[in-house]
């Protein structure tokens, strides 16, 4: 069943809508833990993750809307958690959602327990780093190398396409139909969502960094068959801002963890976040 025992709702954020689900354990005994979605999806890439958490942990996890920046989905983040009667909490996020979970233990250390980070690097170290080398190890990246609008053009009249995985036969997809179906609806791929309250025609800037270390232990994860790896040492990376050691490595997965590779994940996310 997808999102099994969770609830669903819509919470209004500094004027933006928010899509949530919530779950687990409750009571004082319940350790909340929010759970942050790259782009182009949503909330719904931790369906599987999220009910495997639930019997130790308060779970939340909420949609990132694509026109805000680090810093107000940050911001937003925090009353969210507020809202929802949790003064204290652990956070992880994969991809753009690990900037975001960053940057709310950078904004709010003593409102953060525990980070944990899921394929992704500082955005600082990232930018300017994409050359011809670096652009051809991607996905699709030999049709984004062609000239505008004709990548734009074939990716938004067929984005669900993009979601799929090429592998043999008897591989079946990692990503869920329902999940993919609210990726389309609500995610990045939707230009009405993404350009809800901004422009539409370009991607997030890179922000300068917030001020200080981290100073909450960090679990960091990524893929052995990702780009995380194979192109950088990212341990290192963020070690340089945090204030105490990264612990964590390589998963046998691709970039969508959450989604190919779940009971991996829960069982680090788990062995990180269970302190007692």
């Amino acid at each position: 069943m997808f999102f099994a025992g969770f609830h669903y709702e819509e919470m209004t954020l500094s004027g933006t809508r928010y899509r949530l689900r919530t779950g687990g354990l409750a009571g004082w005994k319940a350790a909340p833990l929010l759970l942050l979605h790259g782009q182009p999806q949503t909330h719904a890439m931790w369906h599987q993750v999220a009910p495997a958490l639930g019997d130790r942990f308060a779970v939340v996890c909420a949609d990132l809307p694509a026109h805000l920046t680090v810093a107000e989905l940050a911001h937003d983040m925090l009353t969210l958690m507020r809202r929802l009667g949790h003064r204290r909490f652990s956070v992880a996020g994969h991809d753009f959602g690990a900037h975001v979970a960053a940057r709310i233990a950078l904004d709010a250390p003593d409102k953060v327990d525990r980070l944990g980070l899921i394929e992704a690097v500082p955005l600082l170290d990232h930018t300017g780093r994409e050359d011809m080398a670096f652009a051809l190890a991607g996905y699709g990246a030999c049709w984004f190398a062609q000239l505008h609008p004709k990548p734009e053009a074939l990716l938004m009249k067929a984005p669900d396409d993009w979601f799929r995985v090429v592998a043999p036969d008897e591989k079946p997809e990692m990503f869920d139909p329902e999940a993919v179906a609210d990726y389309l609806l609500e995610g990045g791929w939707n230009a009405e969502q993404r350009g809800h309250g901004a422009a539409a025609d370009g991607p997030v800037p890179v922000q300068d960094p917030a001020p200080g270390k981290i100073g909450c232990p960090v679990l960091l994860v990524w893929g052995t068959h990702g780009r995380i790896g194979g192109w950088y040492d990212p341990r290192t990376l963020w070690q340089n801002g945090v204030a105490g050691a990264v612990e964590g490595g390589p998963i046998e997965a691709g970039h969508f963890i959450p989604e190919e590779a779940p009971y991996e994940l829960v069982e680090r996310l788990r062995g990180f976040f269970i302190t007692d």
